[in-house]
């Protein structure tokens, strides 16, 4: 399927248009280039796709796809997709959210910490963090261990090298600030902790501390190594737009740093929701985010020419400059920068979730074009009710595909570019 030029203007859903006056939006569509992917379902029936990996879990060489779903979570083996239940937990009341991969018990294999007893509006009580220890053979059950069962509206974690030490520490952050209310929930800042194994990986092994407690409502986050110095650092998206938390050589400084000023609405319409980073040259990188909050806006952030890394590191970097790039979506709520066909810049990949009369759900490719512009290709609209989506080289070929999954549509699919589109 491809998109039809018979879309008409954008519908805002608790946007006025003044929102974008000035804002020089120009949308540049390529219904040919979807003829350059080929879809692929996968053999399982999500009840919601929360998250989704793609990760060596049977350490075959062979990346394989991991997958967190309401009461289960799962992984698919490549290349058959066989599917193997790592946790499954049917009585639960609530949710899995979302897990983060890692070799927690140091003895090879793929571990993963999990968020679970989602309630995101339950910011008193409930919200779940633990880990599942990989057995010797992974396509058996694992072995659940809590870390803690009082994080309220726990929503996303990674594994991260803040401190440069050579250890990665998990990295949480709730939804909303605990004790936040309705309607703004942006009277509380959200948590950010950061989670450190000591002793016999017990549950009282796990030592956790306050890293981050200034900005409200936050939807997710990512590790990377802004400076290249050896030490990582966090992108945080927040209510506040996006956020750079840096920890200094020093392992005590720490610097959060404002890049992108997030859609200036009134909560919870508000701010920043999604966000990956991407390349455009070796120089200058971009920030790719959803806005505002489970929003219509797909934004890019590019890093001004004359702004150096160690200039934001530092925090002398002006806000990188806001354009909207697409909003003729509902409720976009993946985002991933990838390079798809091997050009200086890396690409944006998006994935939608609901639709809204003309335009469908599904994943949208973003190809930045000489002159500025960014070019779209949707990928089969309305196939795929994206709650998450990842890109990986799945096969070895040396180019990734994108693994999407769903939330209305209870699939996941892998999409492929085709020899044509090469």
């Amino acid at each position: 399927m491809t998109i039809a030029a018979r879309c008409r203007p954008s519908i805002f859903r608790g946007i006025g248009r003044s929102a974008l006056h000035g804002i020089g939006l120009t949308l540049l569509v390529s219904p040919a280039l979807a003829q350059d992917w080929r879809a692929v379902e996968l053999p399982v029936e999500l009840q919601v796709g929360y998250a989704v990996r793609a990760v060596d879990v049977n350490r075959d060489g062979k990346l394989d796809i991991a997958i967190v779903d309401s009461k289960r979570i799962l992984w698919l083996e490549n290349p058959t997709w066989d599917l193997h239940v790592m946790h499954a937990t049917p009585e639960a009341k609530n949710d899995n959210v979302c897990f983060a991969p890692h070799d927690i018990d140091g003895d090879g294999d793929l571990d993963f910490a999990i968020g679970y007893d989602w309630q995101p509006n339950n910011t008193t009580s409930g919200g779940a963090v633990g880990w599942l220890e990989c057995p010797a053979d992974p396509t058996q059950p694992w072995t659940h261990r809590v870390m803690t069962r009082d994080e309220p509206t726990m929503h996303r974690m990674a594994w991260a090298d803040l401190d440069g030490d050579g250890k990665r520490e998990l990295i949480t952050a709730p939804l909303k600030g605990r004790g936040s209310q309705a309607p703004g929930w942006d009277n509380t800042n959200v948590r950010v902790a950061r989670w450190s194994i000591f002793g016999d990986l017990s549950s009282e092994a796990w030592h956790h501390a306050t890293i981050e407690e200034t900005l409200p409502v936050m939807h997710n986050l990512e590790v990377v190594d802004f400076d290249r110095d050896g030490r990582e650092d966090l992108l945080l998206a927040s209510f506040e737009g996006v956020h750079l938390w840096t920890q200094q050589a020093n392992a005590k400084t720490r610097t959060l740093v404002r890049l992108g000023e997030g859609h200036s609405g009134t909560a919870p319409a508000r701010g920043a929701s999604e966000l990956r980073i991407g390349k455009l040259t070796d120089t200058q990188r971009y920030i790719a985010t959803i806005e505002p909050w489970h929003g219509n806006q797909v934004v890019v952030y590019e890093q001004p020419a004359d702004v150096s890394d160690a200039m934001v590191v530092g925090g002398s970097s002006p806000l990188w400059p806001r354009t909207v790039i697409d909003d003729q979506l509902s409720w976009g709520h993946a985002v991933a920068c990838v390079n798809l066909d091997a050009d200086a810049e890396d690409e944006l990949v998006i994935g939608v979730r609901d639709n809204i009369d003309p335009h469908r759900c599904g994943v949208r490719i973003y190809d930045r074009q000489a002159s500025g512009q960014w070019q779209r290709t949707l990928l089969n609209p309305g196939q795929v009710a994206v709650e998450d989506l990842v890109t990986a080289d799945l096969d070895g070929d040396g180019r990734a595909e994108i693994i999407a999954v769903g939330r209305a549509t209870h699939n996941a699919v892998i999409y492929t570019r085709t020899a044509a589109g090469q």
